[in-house]
C-alpha cells in the first residue's frame, strides 16, 4: 500500500500498473492533466494482509493537495498474493473532504478539484 501511494506520488505509471491484479487493470493511468499534490498516508486499520495470508484489506486516508486546497480521501482497498507478491484488486472510497473538515462526500458526489464531474469519475479514478 505505503509503495502504491508513493508511485501515485512520484506518477510512476509503470509500477502501479505493475502492482494492480491483471484481471482488473487498466491499459494506462494518465497523469497528463493531474495536478493532485499527494502529501502523506495514513494507515487506520488491515485485515489480514499476513505473510500467511492471501487476500488484505487496507484502510487508509491520502492527504492531497489540489488547486490549492488541501484534502483527504478516506478509501478501503482489497489486494490479493499471487507468488509471493502483494497486488491491488480495487477499492472503494467512502469520503473526500476538505482536511479539517469532516462530510459526507463519497465518490457519487461532486469532486472537490470543481471539474463539474463526480469524484469517481475524476479525482477518485484508480
Amino acid at each position: 500500500m505505503r509503495s502504491r501511494f508513493t508511485a501515485f506520488a512520484m506518477r510512476n505509471e509503470d509500477y502501479l500498473l505493475a502492482t494492480w491484479d491483471k484481471t482488473k487493470r487498466p491499459q494506462t493511468i494518465n497523469f497528463s492533466k493531474d495536478e493532485t499534490i499527494w502529501q502523506r498516508l495514513e494507515i487506520v486499520d488491515t485485515k489480514k494482509g499476513g505473510i500467511n495470508d492471501r487476500k488484505g484489506i487496507v484502510e487508509f486516508r491520502a492527504y492531497y493537495r489540489l488547486n490549492e486546497n488541501d484534502y483527504v480521501m478516506k478509501e478501503i482497498s482489497r489486494f490479493k498474493k499471487d507468488q509471493g507478491n502483494w497486488f491491488y484488486l480495487d477499492g472503494a472510497v467512502k469520503a473526500v473532504e476538505k482536511a479539517g473538515q469532516t462530510s459526507d462526500t463519497g465518490r457519487n458526489s461532486a469532486c472537490p478539484c470543481g471539474s463539474g464531474k463526480k469524484f469517481k469519475r475524476c479525482c477518485g479514478k484508480g
